[in-house]
């Protein structure tokens, strides 16, 4: 079943007032059905407190088109407890699974106790409850929190209803903003506007912190950026230009590039002590690093062998391995979650598509049908690619599921986007 639901984010920074709009082009056929009832409320509490926490997780449940929810006036009952469900009300409408929940009032302070249930309803099973404590002024946190516990309890996967995206946006041909947003496009927030190009950003793991490269003072130059002061600290290293910072799984280097007398190659950077240690030394351009996920191994791109090219280097013994040998171009490799397959740009006839690869296999698959595609990054969860491409001469971000089933885009109103980087999971 294809379907087509277009959802606008409004984008408040202190500068612009931007739109970010969610397009789902595609939802996976077979989508499990989900209710989402509006929540009951204990007396005295504001009714629309229990409507809006309903009504913020179905818009969470849906937003990469891999669930379909039953609207609000079709449901022949609107339960708060278990004592009031009735799995028949459900199951004639087609129902796979149902989401209940009540708000309680806790005490003076404005403080919420939220009781939620989920229900199988081809098991005739509750499968998840839980309580969640909060105060009214954080209704969609606390709204983020329980669709990840029913995502995880319907799909196995974790939530990531909390995650953030960081991008670049070129409104013009003379401005470029360093942004972050909520994934779902919410609490935008401009960290760097400058009238050079800005790229490749990461996020830190502990997702205090963004390395990003400024051409603002003429060459390539990494910055890491403290989300909650706005200090930026240059790392220009020996004072030649450096590119394509990656933080490692702990957060105390970064892998990056640095080129001495234009020979770009690979290197390991303490944050502590600012020491720079040399992984590759090749007269070809070693470029791209991102790490395994534990951080003995990272995976560039180099044209050592006439065309660009993944390797993996082992942090330790420096001993290298090429990864791909399928056609002309294969570029911005990065490692999925549990580091068994990779991801990156394969370039075949002119066509620039993200593909995905077992580090146990030969075989590449395509996962895009676009064909100037670049910048992949994945959700913390391993589900989801969102990368960056073109339609004509705006660039706008696309995003894909892993099984190819949901398609989606997320286009800018005014200009182009890219650059996109998913932050890791909350702690």
């Amino acid at each position: 079943m294809s379907r087509f639901l277009s959802l606008l984010f409004f984008l408040v920074s202190n500068s612009i007032f931007s739109i970010l709009e969610i397009e789902i082009l595609k939802g996976s056929d077979n989508l499990s059905k989900v209710a989402f009832v509006p929540f009951g409320i204990e007396s005295g509490i504001e009714e629309n407190y229990g409507i809006q926490i309903s009504r913020n997780i179905e818009k969470n449940m849906l937003l990469f088109g891999e669930f379909e929810n039953l609207a609000v006036n079709e449901m022949l009952s609107y339960p708060s407890s278990e004592n009031d469900f009735y799995y028949r009300d459900w199951k004639v409408l087609g129902v796979d699974y149902s989401v209940i929940g009540k708000v309680n009032s806790v005490n003076a302070l404005g403080n919420l106790n939220i009781s939620y249930s989920l229900f199988n309803i081809n098991r005739r099973i509750k499968i998840l409850e839980g309580e969640i404590v909060g105060s009214e002024d954080n209704i969609e946190g606390i709204s983020k929190i329980i669709s990840n516990r029913i995502y995880e309890e319907i799909t196995g996967l974790k939530g990531i209803f909390d995650t953030k995206l960081a991008y670049v946006i070129n409104s013009d041909a003379d401005t470029y903003q360093m942004c972050i947003s909520d994934i779902d496009g919410k609490n935008e927030q401009i960290l760097f506007t400058s009238k050079a190009p800005i790229m490749s950003p990461d996020w830190s793991p502990d997702r205090k912190k963004i390395a990003y490269v400024s051409f603002e003072n003429g060459l390539a130059e990494i910055f890491i950026q403290d989300l909650q002061s706005g200090e930026r600290d240059s790392i220009q290293a020996l004072g030649m230009t450096n590119s394509a910072p990656v933080w490692s799984p702990d957060g105390k280097s970064l892998a990056l590039v640095v080129s001495f007398s234009g020979n770009p190659d690979i290197f390991l950077y303490s944050i502590n002590n600012k020491r720079l240690i040399r992984l590759t030394n090749h007269y070809g351009i070693d470029t791209e690093p991102s790490w395994s996920p534990d951080s003995k191994k990272i995976i560039f791109t180099s044209d050592r062998s006439g065309s660009p090219q993944l390797y993996e280097i082992n942090t330790k013994s420096k001993r290298k391995k090429r990864l791909t040998r399928d056609g002309n171009y294969n570029a911005r490799g990065r490692y999925f979650p549990d580091g068994k397959s990779i991801f990156f740009v394969h370039g075949n006839d002119g066509n620039f598509q993200i593909a995905t690869k077992k580090l146990s296999s030969r075989y590449i698959e395509t996962l895009t049908s676009t064909s100037l595609d670049e910048s992949p990054t994945i959700s913390p969860n391993g589900n989801i690619i969102i990368y960056a491409t073109k339609d004509g001469s705006n660039g706008y971000l696309g995003g894909i599921t892993l099984d190819g089933k949901s398609r989606f885009s997320l286009p800018v109103k005014n200009g182009s986007v890219r650059e996109p980087a998913w932050s890791p999971l909350l702690n």
